[in-house]
C-alpha cells in the first residue's frame, strides 16, 4: 500500500492492485498503535456493502484481538450510523470500512478518535507506523461484541426528531444506489408510516450493478430523473454508497447543485453565517447570510464552522453539516429529512421551492483523471503561472482560484481520488464558455486537449 493512498480524509484504493486484503491487518495495528498513544481499549466498527468488506473486517478483528482491543461490531450500516454509535457505545474510537462513493473495486477506512475524524497529518503518522509494520501486543485478547441494535436506535432517533413529518405526503422517489441506505430507509419508511415514499435500488449490493453510488453525478441518477419526470408533483433523493451525502432531483432543474441545496437550508434556518467549500457558486448570496469559503473537505468545513460560530456548512460534493438540532456530522438521510421539513413548513412543492433560486451559470465539479503523482505538480505549476498574470485575483486556500471581475475558475488536486477537480462560474453562457476555454488553455500543456474537451464541455 503506497503512501498516496493515505489521503487527506481517509485511506482508500483499489483492492487487489493498490491495497491487498492482508494490508488491513498491519494497517489496523498501525491505527491501534496510534490510538494507544492516547489511550484506547475498545472501538466500534461498521462496514458498507462492498464484497471485500467481510474479509477486511476479519483482518481488523485479528489485529484487535492480538492488541487486546474490544470490537463492537455494527455489521453493514452507513457511515453516519457508525459515527452515531460512537456517541452511544462506551468506546474511544471507531472505524468504518468503506470507499464512500467510489466504484465497486475500491475500499478503505474512515477513522475517528473521540468523535473526531482522523485526517491530514494524523493519517500520515499512521502511514509511518504502517510502513514500519508495527505490531501491538495486548496483555489480554480483545473481545467481539454485536451492537447491531444501534442501527434501530439511530432510526428511532430520526423518527422522534422528525415525528411531525409523519404527515408529509409529497411523493418522493429515493435512489439508494445499492448502498447502505436501502435497509435504513426501509425501516424509516415503515416507522414513519409513509405510503408514498418509494425506494429504487434499495438492496445492498457491493458490486453496484445499476450505477456508481454517487448521486452528485447526473449520469448516476438517470433512472431516478426518469421516474420523477414521469410522476407529476414528485421529486427525487439520491444517497451515496455510505449514506453521508445527499442530492435532490427535480423535474424542472434535474440534479440540484449542492450549493443550491445549501442555500435553501440557510434560508429556512435564517442562518447568519454559513461555511461552504471553495468550489461553491454565487447562488449562496441569495440567502443573505455571511458566506465563508473554506478548503474542500469535511474536516476543513467543520473546523471553520467552529471558528466562525456557524450552525450550517456544506460541500459541493453533497456533504451537509448541521450544528442546529444535530451534532454536526454529515448524514445524507438527516439532510433529506431537513429538506422534507422545509417543504412541509412552506406547504409548497419541490419545484416551486427551487424555482426561487437565481439562475446560475456555473459548471459542476469536473473531475479529470490525473495520477496522484502528477496532480499536485500540475496545480503548483499553474499557480506559479497565474501569479505572474495581473489580470487575475488569486486565492490559494485550496488549489488555485483565479477571478476576473464576476467570473472565476478553480483548479485543485482532489484529496480523495487520482483526479484534478476543476470548475468555473460566469455571468452568462457566453462568458462561462470563455472561462471553460481558459481552463483548457491552462491545462493543455499537461493533459491531452481531447481529454480536456471531453470533460470540460
Amino acid at each position: 500500500m503506497q503512501k498516496q493512498l493515505f489521503r487527506q480524509y481517509d485511506i482508500r484504493g483499489k483492492i487487489g492492485t493498490e491495497i491487498s486484503i492482508d494490508d488491513f491487518y498491519h494497517l489496523t495495528h498501525a491505527i491501534l498503535s496510534f490510538f494507544k498513544q492516547q489511550g484506547c481499549s475498545s472501538i466500534v466498527v461498521g462496514m458498507d456493502g462492498r464484497v471485500h468488506c467481510p474479509a477486511i473486517f476479519n483482518q481488523i478483528v485479528a489485529a484487535c484481538k492480538m492488541a487486546g482491543v474490544d470490537i463492537h461490531f455494527l455489521g453493514v450500516c452507513s457511515t453516519p450510523i457508525t459515527v452515531f454509535a460512537h456517541y452511544q457505545v462506551p468506546v474511544q474510537a471507531c472505524l468504518m470500512i468503506t470507499a464512500s462513493h467510489n466504484p465497486a473495486d475500491y475500499n478503505g477506512l474512515k477513522i475517528y478518535y473521540e468523535k473526531v475524524a482522523i485526517e491530514g497529518e494524523k493519517l500520515q503518522q499512521i502511514y509511518e507506523l504502517f510502513a514500519k509494520k508495527v505490531i501491538v501486543q495486548g496483555d489480554k485478547l480483545g473481545q467481539l461484541f454485536d451492537v447491531s441494535h444501534v442501527i434501530d436506535q439511530y432510526v428511532d432517533s430520526l423518527v422522534t426528531e422528525f415525528a411531525h413529518l409523519k404527515t408529509f405526503d409529497a411523493p418522493v422517489y429515493i435512489d439508494c444506489g445499492n448502498g447502505t441506505g436501502g435497509p435504513i430507509m426501509t425501516r424509516l419508511i415503515e416507522k414513519m408510516g409513509w405510503h408514498n415514499k418509494y425506494l429504487l435500488f434499495e438492496k445492498v449490493d457491493g458490486t453496484y450493478p445499476n450505477h456508481v453510488a454517487d448521486p452528485t453525478d447526473i449520469e448516476n441518477v438517470q433512472e431516478l430523473l426518469a421516474v420523477v419526470t414521469h410522476h407529476q408533483g414528485s421529486f427525487g433523493i439520491g444517497l451515496d454508497g455510505d449514506c453521508d451525502r445527499v442530492a435532490v432531483i427535480t423535474k424542472d432543474r434535474a440534479l440540484l447543485a449542492a450549493d443550491q441545496l445549501l442555500t435553501l437550508f440557510a434560508c429556512a434556518m435564517d442562518a447568519k453565517i454559513i461555511v461552504a467549500d471553495i468550489k461553491s457558486s454565487s447562488v449562496l448570496q441569495h440567502c443573505q447570510a455571511q458566506v465563508v469559503l473554506a478548503k474542500t473537505g469535511c474536516a476543513n468545513i467543520k473546523t471553520v464552522m467552529i471558528e466562525q460560530g456557524a450552525l450550517l456548512g456544506g460541500e459541493l460534493s453533497g456533504h451537509f453539516f448541521f450544528k442546529d438540532r444535530h451534532l454536526g456530522y454529515d448524514d445524507g438521510i438527516y439532510g433529506m429529512l431537513r429538506f422534507f421539513e422545509i417543504l412541509m413548513m412552506k406547504n409548497i412543492s419541490c419545484d416551486e421551492l427551487v424555482a426561487v433560486l437565481p439562475q446560475s451559470f456555473a459548471t459542476k465539479d469536473i473531475r479529470i483523471p490525473c495520477s496522484d503523482q502528477l496532480k499536485f505538480e500540475i496545480v503548483a505549476n499553474i499557480k506559479a503561472q497565474l501569479l505572474q498574470d495581473s489580470r487575475f485575483k488569486i486565492t490559494m486556500i485550496d488549489g488555485v482560484r483565479f477571478e476576473t471581475g464576476d467570473e472565476w475558475g478553480l483548479i485543485r488536486p482532489s484529496n480523495t481520488q487520482p483526479v484534478l477537480s476543476v470548475c468555473c462560474e460566469a455571468t452568462s453562457c457566453e462568458k462561462l464558455k470563455d472561462m471553460k476555454n481558459l481552463l483548457i488553455s491552462l491545462l493543455k500543456q499537461y493533459i491531452d486537449v481531447a481529454i480536456l474537451e471531453q470533460y470540460i464541455v
